[in-house]
């Protein structure tokens, strides 16, 4: 965000690490630290463990610092406000795993205000914290507005084959180091709150009042550390667009697959001995590395990684959930115990489109005969109005909505009708994007969390404003312990952004236009929905197969990202 009024160095003590440099903006009254390092990593695809001291006893937060290495990302639906008192963000594998911590005006050391952590999407390949539209300032100067001061923290975390990558070379290469296999990321995550947990009060934070919210990939992250052993560490839990499924769950083996095809695409022999491979992949470098997932997802302009079944990221005999879980499953089974917050947008399934767009009527129509049984796909092929004839606009919008039923809202719907409790919110962005982009008139997936941040004010018109400040209301509502808005209950209650840049609530069985008779009807196969959904926007059969990928007669032309300003 552009700043009118220049910074002004501050520096405070962090218990038990030492002196902490930053920004204090006087225009506000913020204090802001970046680049805080929260774990240590041993080598790639090792977990991370919790950090425990700063060389010289100093970290010097007044400059970005590092972040995860990823590949270049294809297409980014917002604007990046400049902040050059920053510096230039780079990227580090190794000293990626960092926090970003906003203090509103006011804080001192023992202010015990609440915390809002925030963990960013990307679908655990793309994205970072240190993207400028989620500097947490204007959501602190909102929290100081209200009355309710909250500081405010995003987190860098490993992603794509640094942060996911399971196999057996892996494996066993972990076995001395404590074990696990995969969801690296996920453990980075972990620590990160454990580093919130021991060290936030010394920056004038509650450790007690935490609310963890992530997008996306970031809405699967929270429901993950719902099941891990750091639950208890945040009082509050905000999916937004998004469960654990939605970005595939893969086994060992599964991965073991994508292992092997990222050797081959490296040019790395995989007849080697297993600690032999596995170090000359350590030795790629990351741009090399990065770039290669494409060529290992075969051209997917979008392509994503999601959780393992390691058995061990998330403690001795913790499973993941499957789709179809969510029809039955209550918020006791996660072991959570704090309040949960539920969300999506209305166009959630637009981010595949580069995936689905040159489908063809037939096509479409003899993958959902191939996935739902005979019935199902009989009724689906009516609900969604696909037939041979369809245009290839109509088709465009009937398998966009398929995709935002089957992973992004039938599931956590379902959820939200089976735990109709007190501690169960619920909410709806309906809000369509004014940005020139492919995406633009649409609610699209990650709609929300730009308008939460605010970073965007100056270009939003004042209707969009008074919504962005209703949805920041809510949030900082909820992390003060308080309630915005009636739970979901017997009511039915659902908080709505949109359209026409409205905030208001509904109550009843419609949830804002969804067709919800149609998610009943779909609730006892949501997981040969979701198969159905994977294999439009990933082409998954392709993807667990050794017959696809790079040096096979099946390799595809592979489409190379472009790279983002931060």
């Amino acid at each position: 965000m552009p700043i009118s009024t220049a910074p002004e160095e501050t520096a405070i003590t962090v218990d038990g690490l030492g002196t902490l440099k930053g920004w204090h903006n006087p225009e506000d009254g913020t204090s802001q630290y970046f680049s805080i390092p929260y774990a240590d990593i041993r080598a790639r695809f090792a977990h991370s463990t919790l950090k425990t001291s700063w060389k010289d006893n100093l970290h010097d937060g007044r400059k970005l610092g590092a972040h995860a290495a990823q590949p270049q990302r294809p297409f980014y639906p917002f604007p990046m406000p400049p902040r050059p008192h920053l510096g230039e963000a780079r990227i580090d594998e190794f000293e990626c795993c960092t926090l970003h911590v906003t203090l509103p005006a006011g804080t001192t050391a023992d202010s015990k205000l609440p915390v809002i952590v925030f963990i960013h999407g990307g679908g655990f390949v793309f994205g970072t914290a240190d993207y400028s539209i989620l500097d947490g300032r204007p959501l602190a100067n909102r929290s100081v507005e209200l009355e309710m001061p909250t500081i405010i923290v995003t987190m860098n975390y490993r992603v794509g084959f640094y942060g996911f990558l399971a196999s057996e070379d892996i494996k066993a290469d972990n076995a001395a180091f404590g074990g696990g296999n995969g969801n690296q990321g996920i453990v980075d995550q972990q620590n990160a709150l454990l580093w919130i947990n021991q060290h936030i009060s010394s920056l004038g934070g509650d450790p007690n009042r935490v609310l963890l919210t992530g997008q996306s990939a970031g809405a699967i992250s929270v429901e993950m550390q719902m099941r891990g052993p750091q639950k208890d560490l945040f009082s509050t839990a905000v999916l937004q667009s998004g469960t654990v499924p939605i970005c595939g769950l893969y086994t060992e083996e599964e991965y073991h697959v994508l292992y092997v095809k990222l050797l081959n695409a490296c040019g790395i022999d995989v007849n080697l001995p297993p600690a032999e491979r596995l170090a000359a992949l350590r030795a790629v470098p990351h741009e090399v590395l990065s770039q290669n997932t494409y060529e290992v997802f075969q051209a997917l302009n979008l392509p994503q990684f999601g959780p393992c079944f390691d058995g061990h990221a998330l403690g001795d005999g913790v499973k993941l959930p499957t789709p179809g879980w969510y029809k039955d499953g209550k918020i006791a089974d996660t072991g959570y115990k704090g309040r949960v917050v539920l969300g999506d947008c209305m166009h959630e399934g637009i981010i595949y489109d580069q995936a689905y767009r040159d489908y063809s009527p037939e096509h479409v129509i003899s993958l959902v005969e191939k996935y739902l049984p005979a019935d199902l796909a009989v009724d689906t092929l009516q609900h969604y109005n696909i037939t041979p004839s369809t245009s290839p606009r109509d088709l465009y919008l009937a398998v966009e909505a398929l995709v935002t039923d089957g992973l992004f809202t039938a599931p956590p719907f379902l959820f939200a009708e089976t735990n109709r409790q007190e501690n169960l919110f619920v909410y709806h962005w309906d809000h369509r994007s004014q940005f020139d982009n492919p995406w633009g008139g649409f609610a699209h997936h990650s709609l929300d969390y730009m308008w939460l941040f605010g970073g965007l004010k100056a270009i939003l018109t004042p209707e969009e404003n008074e919504m962005a400040r209703a949805l920041q209301l809510d949030w900082i509502t909820f992390a003060n312990g308080k309630t915005p808005y009636p739970a979901y209950s017997t009511s039915k209650t659902c908080r709505v952004y949109g359209p026409h840049s409205r905030a208001h609530t509904e109550d009843g069985s419609t949830y804002h236009d969804r067709p919800t008779a149609w998610f009943d009807r779909i609730k006892n196969d949501l997981d040969a929905f979701d198969r159905l959904c994977t294999d439009i926007i990933m082409r998954r059969p392709e993807l667990m197969s050794y017959e696809y990928g790079p040096g096979t007669k099946h390799a595809r032309t592979v489409t190379q990202g472009t790279p983002l300003a931060l």
